[in-house]
């Protein structure tokens, strides 16, 4: 079983895929891989002078982490519900029916916050699921287009786009990134630094968008997630101490009026979950990607290379995804659980990052990876 530093790539990635037990240091060695395969291909593509997809992948990976490990969020959503004024209200309003049916009748605060902590469990699961998939997809492709490089070239690339299944994404296809990997070659073959560059983000943002078409069904549901089946489904337990028609009464109680404090739940979830999801911790700063694309720290917003673009195909896709203003204004996502509304801001993030080499920095320590590598409990702020 490969876990060495060293070990080959695509080997490390088939190991990382089936460590279906510890879905937790899996996310942290996704993270470490997509570091080395964004290494590895900058040393390889474009002379070295832009980032790829996967420099992007490392930290949105890491951020994810956060949220797979429920580090913080249960925590905090909890003390945000439990503090939550029409919530109280409606439960107490409940609970002072229920005691004229039964003094014992009553639902305890803490056990509604303890029920919505179910959902956030499965939440962690699924943007861990997300991760997967997505790396389980992309992470071969870019090894093998490393080796493929090595071996052979750009020419080298005509040989793994073939190997690739042909389709929409939306159908589980890989069109998209064949054309990613042919504009991948583009740039490579390219003496011209800004038509280079133009082909590189062009690469760049067709492969994000597959990524983004993967990942719509687990962001949909992570922000949406049905806060109040949860509560629903953990009432019948809460009222296990009564029996018979006493049980029944309060059901009925409970089906009355009970649904305001399971809609009000729905609606702190929706908001505090579009605020967790919606961020990117990179090495220099926490983007919040409602807001528009901040400039890289010290530079413009745009490298000199992409502040004009001239190349047709990457001039369609930005102004389809309206990510053509010359100053990002509006690129904020206004509903994350839209594609186009996160292309728009991704788009704009990879043209503003595209020569940023932060993002090629370590995502972790040398004392955190070597025990990520080893299974041992990891130390300090991952």
């Amino acid at each position: 079983m490969p876990t060495k530093p060293d070990a080959p790539l695509i080997d490390r990635i088939d190991w990382i895929i089936g460590l279906d037990a510890d879905p937790v240091r899996r996310n942290l060695l996704i993270t470490q891989c997509y570091h080395d395969l964004s290494v590895e291909l900058f040393q390889r593509l474009g002379g070295g002078s832009a980032l790829n997809w996967c420099s992007y992948a490392c930290w949105a990976s890491r951020t994810a982490g956060g949220f797979i490990r429920e580090e913080e969020v249960p925590a905090a959503f909890r003390v945000l519900l439990g503090r939550h004024e029409p919530i109280r209200v409606s439960l107490e309003r409940a609970n002072q029916a229920l005691r004229r049916i039964h003094e014992d009748a009553t639902i305890l605060h803490d056990s509604v916050l303890d029920l919505a902590r179910q959902v956030i469990r499965d939440v962690a699961e699924l943007i861990g699921d997300g991760n997967l998939t997505v790396f389980a997809e992309l992470g071969p492709v870019f090894a093998r287009m490393i080796a493929a490089l090595d071996d052979e070239g750009p020419d080298g690339f005509e040989r793994i786009a073939a190997g690739l299944k042909p389709g929409v994404s939306q159908k589980g296809g890989q069109s998209m990134l064949r054309s990613a990997l042919s504009h991948y070659a583009d740039a490579l073959r390219e003496p011209d630094p800004h038509r280079s560059a133009e082909r590189t983000l062009l690469a760049n943002a067709q492969v994000g968008l597959h990524e983004q078409i993967r990942l719509q069904p687990f962001i949909a549901w992570s922000i949406d997630a049905p806060i109040s089946d949860s509560l629903n489904d953990g009432l019948e337990e809460l009222l296990s101490p009564l029996q018979g028609r006493l049980r029944s009464r309060a059901a009925g109680v409970i089906s009355r009026l009970f649904h305001p404090v399971s809609d009000r739940a729905d609606k702190v979830w929706h908001e505090f979950a579009t605020k967790e999801l919606m961020k990117l911790s990179l090495p220099d700063r926490t983007l919040w990607l409602g807001e528009d694309v901040p400039a890289p720290s010290g530079q413009p917003l745009y490298p000199a290379v992409l502040e004009r673009i001239d190349d047709p195909d990457l001039a369609e896709l930005l102004h389809q995804y309206e990510a053509d203003r010359p100053d990002a204004a509006h690129s904020g996502a206004i509903d994350w659980t839209v594609v186009s509304n996160r292309m728009r801001y991704i788009i704009d993030l990879f043209r503003s990052r595209q020569l940023d080499r932060s993002l090629l920095g370590q995502p972790f320590t040398d004392a955190q990876r070597a025990a990520i590598l080893a299974g041992r409990p990891v130390k300090g702020k991952l």
